[in-house]
């Protein structure tokens, strides 16, 4: 009998605690109201890696009329789809798992619909993403099909047969970190449905180029290419690496070797000309790189040229085109775009044209004009129309890979962040009275940018830095630049600085300015001098920190390898000497006496955690000095998974969070700043959300899945603002309502949430005719914002929002949103407009007047369920009115809001009992009777007009009416917040003198000649005439 207790005791704890855990549990449905800005810049875009297009005819009626559609492939920021040659772009794989872009190819067949996209960018560099197989898409992006190849990670090409496009050919060039089995070329013959691999070397060897001969599809090449990263090196080359040649379609392979470099060979990157197949191009990486041509299909070579700009960084430049009609006329993409015309023998020093931005990656040809010329760049896409003797840059592509991102007090507020090779760049959050160009995007810094932060104590002052630590403090109001890279002492050892490394200010004391090399250093002078606060923090591992041995067959060291570095850095909130550091070889430093002793907290963390994993992010709680959060990156060791720990005892000891859900290596972890259990996480795959201090997580939908390396929140807005490293900079308005979601609300039907006070602003817009080449950013809406939670889609039955003022009168309504999760709908602080007379003409007060500054009560109403919240609107101080000016407005306006509404009345009582008179009149049979009804409302008609202007024409207005005069005083006074005029105060007092007399005639009308009528149709037993009453008024007018 004791033992059938226990079982049933141990039972409903278990229905209990899966119970709660079902109730709590966060989705991505949750989250889903809360929009986010994407910010951009386009202004400078970002990596391109992949670039197809082609003309399609612009509709069906017009087939020969062509346009040009464009398909641009991102580093991580997914493909953008152009319909109209590159005027506008837009998104069109979000919704996949993967953006990191390797290839892409278009169906001969179907140019205007299929396209086939392989994930995993191919330019292997210590900051690329990861990717997750092949899709396709047949109706031009508007939905796609994951077709295989899922842990191939990196797919570097993909061909198709020209003739039977089924057959189609996929470079998987394999994982970068780690060896791979899931490497080599793979082949398919029904159209994806099935892939085989037809050459594979080893596990370290993938496959890096593949190109299928346009006049003999059996004729295939591809190259094979051995490589390897790791965190403090690269190898580019081995035995595996080779080119290969198939001439039954891919079956069997013959390696070529005929005149080509022996020894270790590293990349190849392969070019066919398309007029003359026989000719074909190969750029070899090897001790001695050079660019080698065959005229016989590959039985033998000539070496061509070993210059610079042909053979730089082989690793990361594999692109080469040639001109499909002119087979001597060969594009060589390196850091500038190299032109041969004579075969390769040689090649202009740099590119025809200036302003191109350096690093190219992708090319096309326009194969019905050679002339015609795309390049995908580090810096975006340009378009060339006179072979590359000049060009234009697509300014509409939000591509950008941040690093780290920062903000600070300005109002408005400015957002400030490094970018892989496009510098640093600082942007305001919101533009007065418009949207956000590229032109409001400001430079702040050059290079490879990281860190930006600016100075509280000295506002002009901004920090920033380029690759390596190259720290840098600009005078933004002189613009001076000064070094303030810490240097070493005499005698010490040679300073390391990662490639991203950490510029923090202290968010204890605002006086202090760190920087981490393997030590950790202070500054109190805004970066003149240095005190050094600790010993080497990294693990000082002398063969881990020799990035000249970098590179393989190409000796490559740009400061990338930097490894044994300090790469986070973040002191308590709470407490100035508590400070954290960790670094990119697994060391996880602490000190509580501001730097005198140190402790690593690796030696309490759990097995869990391989050792010497890289410690990405720090984040010191706000809320416990002794909470701390720590996300780990093991990626450069091929380990994606997530690890995120929190402790609570200053690092004694841990607990890992249940990242379960989570996709993606971790970069960031943010505690939020009123809420302890709202967490923000960033990973390489997203961002995501947890409600519960770290039990549940749950993807945030709202930006799609690239690299997330940063996330800051303001303190002042509660904005969240997100840095992806391949979409910009995304801000999530005022998470004042997500701070609000405890996950015992989640079972709630409906829940009111809270939202910041608004700030009522009065800003007009500007008049401006750009065009529609340029990205634009939204800023954030002036209107205040209301949020609720609904546990279900609302389907069935009634639904709205109301606000009330402090009376409890209704003075808004508006349409509710329904979606599953958290609403949000803005309200312009506007009442309901005034009930206006009828009229042939629009118009007549089309908008209520805004409200005072005030608290005003929200009410959702959802069936018989009613939630209630708080609207708090607050006096712009900056805008130059005091708050009787705006009383003064107001009162005008409710003034004049009160009789457009009673001109609305006694109209209506016109309108009314005029067409009341005019069908009575046809249904009596004294003729006299008749007669007088109609001469009633004969004159009721004419005065009618006398308050409301006859019908105007598209060209010609009438006179206007009291109606007209009054809405035209009306949108005056609401258009500037302060106080009216005189004039305007003594025409409100003449026009509502007009409605009182207008009011009183119909009544007098109504008291004499109505009430004789009347006497005279009951001697003809019918039914009195009467008046149209307020509440009948009000009643059918009803919002």
């Amino acid at each position: 009998m004791m033992q059938r207790l226990v079982w049933l005791v141990f039972l409903v704890f278990v229905v209990a605690v899966l119970a709660v855990a079902a109730q709590q549990a966060i989705s991505p449905a949750v989250l889903g109201g809360l929009s986010a800005r994407a910010l951009g810049p386009a202004t400078c875009s970002g990596r391109v890696t992949a670039i197809e297009a082609t003309y399609v005819p612009i509709d069906s009626a017009h087939p020969n009329d062509r346009r040009l559609v464009i398909y641009v492939g991102s580093a991580a920021g997914g493909v953008f789809k152009s319909r109209d040659g590159g005027l506008t772009f837009e998104p069109i794989f979000d919704k996949q798992d993967y953006l990191s872009i390797g290839a892409m190819a278009l169906d001969p067949r179907h140019q205007d619909s299929v396209l086939w996209v392989g994930t995993g960018e191919s330019n292997v560099r210590n900051s690329v993403s990861i990717g997750g197989g092949l899709y396709r898409t047949t109706d031009g992006g508007k939905t796609w099909k994951k077709m295989g190849l899922d842990s191939v990670e990196r797919i570097a090409k993909i061909a198709l047969n020209p003739r039977n496009p089924d057959t189609l050919f996929v470079a998987g060039l394999g994982a970068l970190w780690s060896d791979s089995p899931h490497r080599g070329l793979y082949r398919s013959t029904d159209g994806g449905r099935t892939f085989e691999r037809v050459l594979y070397v080893d596990e370290k060897t993938g496959c890096a180029d593949v190109a299928v001969d346009p006049a003999d599809p059996r004729v295939v090449y591809c190259t094979m290419w051995q490589f390897r990263r790791k965190a403090w090196s690269f190898s580019s080359g081995g035995p595996g690496s080779g080119l290969y040649k198939s001439t039954d379609g891919g079956t069997t392979w013959q390696r070529l070797t005929n005149d080509l470099p022996t020894g270790e060979l590293g990349r190849i990157v392969l070019a066919i000309a398309p007029s003359n197949p026989a000719i074909v191009y190969a750029m070899v990486e090897a001790r001695q790189s050079a660019l080698y041509r065959s005229t016989d299909r590959g039985q033998t070579w000539e070496r061509r040229s070993a210059a610079v700009n042909v053979t730089a960084r082989p690793f990361y430049f594999a692109a080469m085109a040639v001109d499909p009609y002119d087979p001597d006329r060969l594009y060589r993409l390196t850091f500038q775009l190299a032109i041969s015309e004579d075969g390769g023998k040689t090649f202009n020093a740099f590119s025809y044209g200036g302003a191109l931005h350096p690093d190219h990656h992708a090319f096309w040809i326009d194969p019905t004009n050679p002339q015609h010329l795309l390049i995908g760049t580090d810096g975006g896409v340009y378009e060339s129309f006179d072979r590359g003797r000049s060009w234009r840059m697509f300014r509409s592509l939000p591509l950008a890979q941040f690093y780290r991102i920062s903000y600070d007090f300005d109002d408005p507020y400015n957002i400030m962040g490094g970018l892989q090779d496009n510098g640093s760049w600082m942007v305001p959050h919101r533009v007065r009275g418009g949207a956000i160009g590229n032109c409001d995007w400001q430079s702040t810094g050059w290079g490879d940018g990281f860190a930006v932060v600016r100075d509280r104590v000295r506002p002009e002052f901004i920090y920033f830095e380029s690759q390596g630590g190259d720290a840098v403090r600009r005078n933004l109001r002189t613009n001076e630049t000064r070094s303030i890279q810490p240097r070493a002492e005499l005698g010490m050892p040679k300073l390391r600085f990662n490639w991203n490394t950490p510029i923090v200010l202290s968010s204890a004391n605002p006086r202090y300015l760190y920087i981490g090399a393997q030590y950790l250093y202070r500054s109190t002078d805004h970066g003149a001098t240095w005190q050094r606060l600790s010993p080497d923090l990294t693990t000082n591992d002398s063969t881990k920190y020799d990035p000249q041995e970098s590179g393989g067959v190409t000796r490559d060291n740009t400061s990338a390898e930097n490894h044994c570095t300090i790469y986070t850095i973040a002191d308590s909130p709470l407490d100035e000497r508590l400070i954290w550091v960790g670094t990119d070889d697994g060391n996880l430093q602490r000190t509580t006496d501001g730097g005198k002793t140190w402790t690593n907290c690796v030696q309490w963390l759990p097995r869990s955690l391989p050792r010497g994993t890289w410690v990405s992010c720090v984040e010191p709680s706000r809320h416990d000095r002794q909470t701390c959060f720590v996300t780990f990156d093991n990626h450069t060791r091929g380990d994606m998974t997530p690890y995120v720990y929190r402790t609570t005892d200053l690092g004694k000891t841990w607990t890992r969070l249940r990242t379960d859900s989570v996709r993606g290596f971790a970069h960031v972890i943010r505690q939020d700043l009123v809420n302890p259990n709202l967490l923000f996480l960033g990973t390489e795959l997203g961002l995501y959300v947890s409600l519960d201090g770290g039990n549940t997580f749950a993807r945030y939908k709202g930006i799609p899945a690239t690299p997330v390396r940063d996330i800051q929140i303001h303190p002042r807005e509660h904005d969240l603002i997100v840095a992806t490293h391949g979409r910009g900079v995304y801000v999530i308005d005022d998470i004042t309502p997500l701070r609000a979601m405890r996950p015992e609300l989640l079972d709630s039907p409906l829940v009111m949430l809270p939202t910041r006070p608004t700030v009522q602003r009065f800003e007009s817009g500007f008049q401006e005719f750009s065009g529609s080449d340029e990205f634009i950013a939204p800023s954030p809406s002036d209107d205040a914002q209301i949020a609720y939670y609904l546990r279900g889609r609302h389907l069935i039955g009634p639904m709205r929002v109301e606000i009330l003022d402090s009376s409890g009168a209704v003075i808004a309504t508006l349409p509710p949103g329904k979606r599953k999760g958290i609403n949000r709908l803005g309200w312009g602080m506007r009442m309901n407009p005034p009930r206006v007379a009828r009229s042939p003409n629009p118009g007549g007060g089309a908008f209520g007047p805004t409200v005072l500054p005030g608290v005003y009560t929200v009410r959702v109403v959802e069936g018989d369920r009613v939630a209630t919240g708080r609207l708090v609107i607050l006096h712009d101080t900056s805008a130059g009115l005091s708050l009787a000016e705006r009383r003064a407005n107001f009162s005008a306006l409710m003034r004049l809001y009160r009789g457009i509404e009673e001109l609305a009345f006694v109209v209506e009582k016109i309108l009314v009992l005029r067409d009341t008179l005019l069908v009575r009149a046809r249904g009596v049979g004294d003729s006299a009777l008749a007669q007088r009804m109609m001469k009633l409302a004969g004159t009721l008609d004419s005065a009618y007009y006398t308050l409301v202007a006859r019908q105007a024409s598209l060209f010609a207005d009438t006179e206007p009416q009291l109606r007209e005069k009054l809405a035209d005083l009306y949108s005056a006074i609401a258009s500037y917040p302060g106080s009216p005029t005189d004039e305007q105060e003594r025409l409100i007092g003449q026009y509502l003198a007009q409605i009182e007399r207008a009011g009183r005639w119909v009544e007098s009308v109504a008291g004499s000649t109505l009430a004789d009528l009347n006497r005279q149709l009951a001697r003809y037993g019918q039914q009195p005439i009467a008046l149209l009453t307020k509440e009948e008024f009000l009643q059918q007018s009803a919002y």
